[in-house]
């Protein structure tokens, strides 16, 4: 989708982190902008942000595990805008990390809720409409998670390799169809957004019960605070994730990464199928980036 001027993008996630970067990047290239996210006062100053770089915003207060909500999302951007011609799904959140016995299933329901059906809900809402007027590109962000499966992450991990595999389910059949329509695949590595903060959206009904109920062992001692002493030095920006975006979707590219740290976990998990012997995938998830 190489024109995007004057053309609509809806972002969901989009009061912070990536989802915000999109805005403010789509925005400039002088698409209207509909921002969807859970959390009112964030999103009312992340919409007066990108306002500022001089796009129309459109912000929508929006549960996008919820069906009700994301189909009044969808009938509030095409009142403002008329129909969206970029679908963000973007929204994610981060369960507890630990042993996956020691998961809750509240753990495991939040988490797909947001991970899987803010997405599912995001095509059946958007999709149709895209598919009628064979134009319009879908971004899905997923994760360098979706693509290996490292321990003590279960529900992240099961959640992005969902997203992963919806994404690249819906470009095969776009492309069975014959259809303009395409898609891009987002699976970042580390960058630097408040998602070790999205419990604080948490809804009360899947709360845990108590501490104890909540509680799950660290992944390995030293490993996270190893990780927030390097974090700024290794991870990208949202504004840098932003631009690859771009530049996917006016390349109409599939695959988005941030960057090559995960290149040979990649390509070993794909090695581990290929020849039938275990999943090589052993300790943390950022061992990749703390290693080099």
């Amino acid at each position: 989708m190489r024109d995007l001027e004057g053309k609509t993008a809806v972002i969901t996630g989009g009061a912070s982190g990536i989802g915000l970067a999109f805005a403010e990047c789509f925005g400039r290239e002088g698409m209207n902008v509909v921002m969807a996210d859970i959390e009112a006062g964030a999103l009312r100053r992340a919409a007066a942000r990108v306002e500022a770089v001089g796009a129309a915003v459109l912000p929508v207060v929006t549960d996008v595990g919820d069906e009700a909500s994301m189909t009044l999302l969808g009938e509030a951007a095409r009142e403002a805008f008329g129909n969206p011609h970029l679908i963000c799904l973007n929204a994610g959140v981060s369960a507890p990390t630990g042993p996956m016995e020691e998961l809750t299933a509240n753990d495991w329901r939040w988490t797909l809720d947001v991970n899987v059906w803010g997405i599912i809900h995001g095509i059946r809402v958007f999709l149709p409409e895209l598919k009628r007027r064979d134009e319009g590109h879908v971004v899905v962000t997923a994760s360098v998670a979706g693509l290996t499966s490292y321990p003590w992450m279960a529900a992240y991990n099961a959640s992005k390799h969902a997203a992963a595999s919806i994404a690249e389910s819906m470009h095969s059949e776009l492309r069975e169809a014959g259809s303009r329509v395409r898609v891009s695949c987002l699976c970042p590595g580390a960058v630097a957004t408040n998602i070790a903060g999205a419990e604080r959206n948490r809804p009360k009904e899947l709360a845990n019960a108590s501490r104890e109920e909540a509680e799950v062992v660290a992944q390995l001692p030293g490993d996270l605070e190893e990780f927030s002493e390097r974090f700024e030095a290794i991870s990208q920006t949202p504004a840098d994730v932003a631009e690859r975006v771009l530049a996917a979707v006016v390349e109409e590219r599939f695959w988005i990464e941030t960057d090559e740290a995960y290149r040979d976990a990649i390509k070993a998990r794909h090695r581990s199928i290929e020849d039938r012997t275990d999943p090589p995938a052993r300790g943390v998830i950022l061992g990749p980036y703390l290693e080099s």
